[in-house]
């Protein structure tokens, strides 16, 4: 491994030793600023596409018009991410998040956020799994569930501010403003992955045949299990916000932005401890996230105060972050110089069943008349998916 040039047995745990690493803690920067105008562009996104339509459907799909690109990345593009040097791919993936933006930032509308998620989806897709080839291969093992736990605990911390700014600004002076800081955060990351200190050199490897990463995956018992249990859990991730544009106007900030908050909480203090290192304990709590979201049905059901699905969300966020463990465990488990492409079918089949999970979770919901029945269906899967995990990752423990 290269980076900090220190041995394995001189790296310490903790959120010190990732922040001072020459390469974890730039990317940890880098993630602060990007992903805090990419939450401010999605709030503008997600409440363009409902304020246009009229209908929780609007905003569902903002979220799967991503699905498409992100699986093309990761089966016909998802050879060539190994290849390339990592530094000037990265570079070069945040300034076309930025040329994303221009269209519906200059003519707002449902079209046009759309068209800009389809575009950030396969963008999303292939930078989050070169970022992620980049950490396994120069950061220590042992501070990547750390490196992973801060990078989610940024995540989770900049999603509630970019959320609550994002669409306070759009409901006060419509989505082009928010949009417009969306676009400078990309050109902001892009130049500070320009002189990110990866090695200079290294062995150029050849392009593996499209849907390689998903082959790898499934070679590899734990990851089999893993990447199950995560497709599950990510059908239903971001339903509390896309259900939150339904809430009274007054409650639409804080029910957008709890389950985030929650996983923050989470995963900070998990992050620091070695509890998400066993796949055995990550498939438990993602059964408190089933049991979550049936608690969250039965509130929508029966008309409760919008402030006990905020509470409800807090532990929906919380227990999502077991996806943390999921992430060290891949990068652990991962064939040599091969994580980037493994990490775009994760992403990319992530991408694709957060998009189109919204969307049937959503079509239930107007079915049933109740946006209950969504939570009630994500919470079944979720507890079907961890009871099917539980008992074969003992007996791989």
């Amino acid at each position: 491994m290269t980076g900090s040039g220190a041995t394995r047995t001189d790296v310490r745990r903790g959120y010190r030793t990732v922040l001072r690493h020459p390469v974890a803690g730039r990317l940890i920067g880098v993630k602060a600023i990007s992903e805090l105008g990419d939450f401010v562009g999605l709030a503008a996104l997600l409440l363009l596409g409902y304020q246009q339509t009229g209908s929780l459907l609007g905003a569902a799909a903002v979220y799967t018009a991503r699905a498409l690109p992100a699986i093309l990345v990761a089966t016909l593009l998802g050879g060539w991410l190994d290849v390339p040097p990592r530094r000037p791919t990265l570079s070069l993936l945040a300034l076309a998040g930025a040329c994303a933006l221009i269209l519906p930032a200059t003519f707002p509308s449902a079209s046009t956020a759309l068209a800009a998620s389809a575009l950030l989806g396969a963008v999303r897709a292939a930078y989050l799994a070169v970022t992620t080839a980049v950490v396994a291969e120069s950061v220590e093992r042992e501070i990547q569930l750390p490196y992973f736990g801060l990078a989610a605990v940024i995540n989770l911390l900049v999603q509630v501010g970019g959320i609550v700014v994002g669409s306070a600004l759009t409901i006060a002076l419509g989505p082009r403003v928010a949009l417009l800081v969306d676009l400078a955060s990309f050109v902001l990351a892009a130049a500070i992955l320009a002189v990110l200190p990866i090695a200079g050199e290294r062995t150029r490897r050849d392009r593996l045949p499209p849907g390689a990463g998903f082959v790898l995956i499934w070679r590899e018992p734990t990851l089999r299990l893993l990447a199950l249990l995560t497709w599950a859990t990510l059908v239903c991730s971001v339903l509390p916000e896309t259900v939150a544009t339904n809430a009274p106007r007054g409650w639409i900030p804080a029910v957008m932005a709890a389950s985030a908050l929650g996983g923050a909480a989470f995963t900070f203090v998990a992050g620091r401890t070695v509890f998400l290192e066993r796949p055995l304990n990550q498939a438990r709590t993602s059964a408190v996230l089933g049991f979550a979201l049936v608690a969250g049905a039965l509130v929508l059901f029966a008309g409760g105060h919008p402030l006990l699905l905020v509470l409800v969300n807090l532990v929906i966020g919380g227990a999502t972050g077991w996806t943390v463990g999921a992430q060290a465990t891949f990068a652990r488990l991962a064939p040599p110089g091969r994580m980037g492409q493994l990490e775009a079918a994760m992403v990319a089949s992530n991408v694709f069943l957060e998009g189109v999970g919204v969307l049937a979770l959503s079509l239930v919901a107007v079915a049933a008349g109740s946006d209950g029945a969504a939570y009630l269906a994500a919470g079944l899967l979720v507890l079907g998916a961890s009871a099917a995990a539980l008992r074969p990752l003992r007996a791989l423990a």
